[in-house]
């Protein structure tokens, strides 16, 4: 089992003892597996004969990966509910970036790609969420789940810019979803530039914590689903 496939199976246990209220302690639940995925892991690479400051400093970066393929997979297990009731399908940029990809995942690939001229792209896409109008895709929506900014904030507004460039993109509305560990757009006092720019660019933005200023769409996560079925 995959570090990350671990740390949801203890998640499916941290839901069923705190139900909704888990998703705004994710702190708590991930400062307590990142101590044991550094611990785990350090021993790991120490029995590999690598030095302990080397060991520690793998051991960081595995993390950042971990974390982030568990926060995307926390809040698929957050939506599978509510996109099946409404017969909405999910998918995500690393899916539509493989090859041999069915006839459905080809055509939402052709319509959410970006234009650069002679080039085309897909914007980054954590999880994608699309519906079927007499068998065609459309894109309603896409997530951007990340565990914290630092100076990486204008990435997602980025590519909603880019989105609201084209008449066949421009619909698609650009949530972001954060524990926003490091307080770079939790607090509206002292307001930082992360904030201000995200909060104009973006749909909507969500945090998975519990204390925090909520603003005209910074919400706390448990508005997230209310939001999309708005847009169906």
């Amino acid at each position: 089992m995959k570090p990350f496939e671990e740390i949801i199976e203890k998640f499916q246990a941290f839901l069923e003892r705190n139900n909704d209220q888990a998703y705004k302690k994710l702190k708590i639940f991930f400062d307590d597996q990142k101590n044991r995925f550094y611990q785990n892991k350090i021993i790991e690479l120490k029995n590999k004969n690598i030095s302990e400051q080397d060991a520690i400093i793998k051991a960081r970066q595995g993390w950042v990966s971990v974390i982030g393929r568990s926060l995307e997979s926390i809040i698929e297990i957050l939506i599978s509910d509510f996109c099946a009731k409404n017969d909405l399908k999910i998918t995500n940029d690393k899916t539509l970036k493989t090859k041999n990809l069915t006839p459905e995942l080809d055509i939402v690939k052709r319509v959410a790609l970006i234009n650069f001229g002679e080039y085309a792209v897909l914007p980054d896409a954590d999880i994608l969420i699309y519906k079927l109008n007499n068998a065609i895709p459309k894109i309603l929506a896409i997530l951007s789940i990340k565990n914290s900014f630092r100076e990486r904030y204008t990435e997602t507004p980025y590519w909603k810019l880019k989105l609201l460039e084209s008449d066949l993109t421009k619909h698609i509305k650009v949530f972001m979803i954060t524990p926003d560990n490091d307080d770079e757009i939790s607090f509206a006092t002292n307001i930082k530039k992360s904030r201000i720019v995200m909060e104009n660019e973006l749909d909507g933005i969500y945090l998975m914590k519990e204390k925090f200023d909520s603003g005209k769409k910074i919400k706390g996560i448990e508005y997230l689903l209310n939001d999309l079925e708005k847009l169906i």
